[in-house]
């Protein structure tokens, strides 16, 4: 059984979590060898990945469970302390040194509930982009695997752990004015709240499977707006499309929401192309002409379920393979820096 939900909403569901990757990762598991680097492009209509050769992974043992690891990038586990408390994350880099004359951009990775920093690395394959297009990737660990993401029940525990840990990051040579936020579920409701409240430290954000909370209008006054990614199934019984969650808007209202704030003044609708009969299609909403906040998107599968599109998890629903919730994502932020 997997328990999905956010602060107040409790859905318990059958699931397939398989979130340690589609193969079977042992204790044994050998470094991999070494091979030609591998280089990749992310398509920035869908977000897939077209690469040069096939990965070799190894499969190191990071925060006791075993993580994915393209050869040419590393994985390690550290602690910071924020406000008296350790809180813990892992690190997804190339293994060359940052250079200083190009510092990489960052993206901070946030967890569904009730799951942990290498799941969400290994669900969403992140290794793979951070192979080909050299960024870095932090994934926080959630106190209590739980967001603290809405702000008319939580004080900013969370923010501040992670804008802590974005000082941190700065200070290890990652480029302080391209940082990225993006989650799944619980996650996106975090990003989401990042977006109201460390829009000075970070320069876009994706939302993969959450929307907008219903005290957004009261507690969100970002000190300057940003773009914004969502990516929203139709058929996701957790985060209804159309509304019905306690506390949570629709994706109609969602979207609603930030054209006030980033003051968008039309849309432009495009139909993705159908790469596998999944039984999904996906809907691009570009919301043009925004004043403030440069870009506002939203994804919607049709027939998709709570899940991360592309991802090596089945979750709840349908997870569509037209469309890599990681690399639209990247492809997304990577344009902006503060």
């Amino acid at each position: 059984m997997f328990l999905i939900m956010r602060r107040g909403v409790v859905k318990t569901i059958q699931t397939i979590v398989a979130v340690m990757l589609s193969v079977a990762v042992s204790a044994g598991a050998a470094a991999a060898s070494k091979t030609t680097a591998v280089t990749g492009t992310v398509n920035p209509v869908n977000g897939m990945l077209t690469t040069s050769a096939a990965f070799t992974y190894s499969f190191p043992e990071v925060s006791g469970a075993y993580i994915a690891v393209a050869a040419g990038t590393t994985a390690y586990s550290a602690t910071i302390s924020v406000a008296g408390t350790s809180r813990t994350y892992i690190v997804m880099r190339p293994v060359a040194a940052p250079s200083s004359s190009a510092p990489p951009p960052l993206l901070v990775l946030l967890h569904p509930l009730n799951t942990t920093p290498v799941q969400m690395a290994n669900l969403t394959e992140v290794t793979k982009f951070v192979a080909t297009q050299g960024f870095w990737v932090v994934l926080p660990q959630a106190i209590n695997g739980q967001w603290d993401d809405d702000p008319a029940l939580t004080p900013p525990t969370d923010t501040n752990f992670i804008s802590a840990l974005i000082t941190a990051m700065v200070a290890q040579g990652v480029d302080a004015t391209r940082v990225y936020a993006a989650g799944y579920s619980d996650g996106a409701f975090m990003s989401e709240r990042l977006a109201c409240e460390l829009s000075n430290q970070i320069a876009a954000f994706g939302i993969d499977a959450g929307a907008v909370i219903s005290s957004s209008p009261t507690y969100c006054k970002p000190a300057v707006q940003r773009p914004k990614l969502y990516i929203l199934g139709t058929a996701d019984n957790i985060v209804p499309y159309n509304g019905g969650m306690v506390g949570v808007d629709s994706a109609a209202a969602s979207m609603a929401f930030w054209v006030g704030q980033q003051h968008c003044g039309g849309t432009v609708a495009t139909t993705l192309p159908t790469l596998v009969s999944d039984g999904t299609t996906v809907q691009l909403t570009d919301y043009t002409g925004c004043t403030a906040g440069h870009d506002l998107r939203l994804y919607t599968v049709d027939n998709g379920g709570h899940a991360w599109p592309n991802g090596l998890t089945q979750s709840v629903g349908k997870t569509t393979q037209n469309l890599d919730a990681t690399g639209i994502i990247w492809s997304f932020a990577s344009a902006y820096h503060l």
